[in-house]
């Protein structure tokens, strides 16, 4: 089995810096775009993430890129024949180790005060995937023509209900706020031929509606498209997609 992609990240229309990054097969990607093919094996070990930073003067490009280097070291780090609980353990250790060294450095420079990080995505190792998800960045699937967010927002509104809420408010981050947890989906044996799994920061879903990404997905399933559209609908944040099709 193969795994096809394509990564995407943009600084959208009105930011002057890009605080999102991605995390690819060890590659990180801001700005920048590529295409590749992975295959997927029994000893695959390897993370597809989308982390998008918050804070003032830069601080959320510092944010994004300490978790998902972090975050790299872990996966390659990580012990060879683990069960779904030691994976679990980990992944729970590592958000817990994460959130307070980012904490520490915002107190270490105070214009960086408050800097944190979303983080969202996959976690293949070996026959194992997992769905990971920290903040308001998403997992969709796309499969027979239907779009299926895998992760549930940490925000207030979803919290709530209360649709008054800014999009934006979120209760749960790397480095903000006094803890952080993460939210882990066990996927193993899910994935199928012709699925079409897509990672995307909040400038994606924010500007374009579910029900216009499932069309393009279904017309043109392209990370350029998508970020087209986000664009064209006022690109008022950065955008950040990887497109992950599954292939025989």
């Amino acid at each position: 089995m193969l795994l096809k992609s394509e990564i995407n990240s943009d600084i959208g229309c009105v930011r002057t810096n890009n605080e999102d990054m991605i995390l690819f097969v060890g590659e990180y990607f801001r700005d920048n775009n590529s295409k590749q093919i992975v295959e997927l094996s029994d000893s695959v070990r390897f993370a597809a993430v989308v982390a998008d930073g918050m804070g003032g003067h830069n601080g959320g490009e510092i944010a994004s890129e300490i978790a998902l280097r972090l975050f790299d070291d872990f996966t390659l780090d990580l012990a060879d024949g683990l069960d779904e609980s030691g994976i679990n353990i980990s992944l729970k250790e590592w958000t817990e180790k994460t959130h307070r060294l980012i904490l520490h450095r915002s107190y270490e420079l105070p214009a960086q005060e408050g800097m944190g990080t979303t983080f969202c995505g996959l976690l293949f190792y070996g026959e194992m995937v997992f769905a990971l998800n920290i903040g308001d960045s998403r997992l969709y699937r796309f499969r027979g023509g239907i779009l299926k967010q895998l992760t549930t927002d940490h925000s207030i509104r979803q919290l709530t209900g209360d649709l008054s809420q800014g999009s934006n408010q979120i209760y749960n981050s790397l480095g903000a706020g006094e803890s952080a947890f993460i939210d882990i989906k066990n996927l193993s044996g899910q994935l199928l031929e012709d699925d079409l799994y897509l990672i995307c920061s909040d400038g994606l879903s924010d500007m374009v509606e579910d029900e216009e990404i499932e069309q393009i997905l279904t017309e043109n399933p392209s990370g350029e498209t998508l970020i087209a559209a986000a664009k064209n609908a006022g690109g008022k944040d950065n955008i950040s997609v990887i497109l992950l099709k599954i292939i025989s």
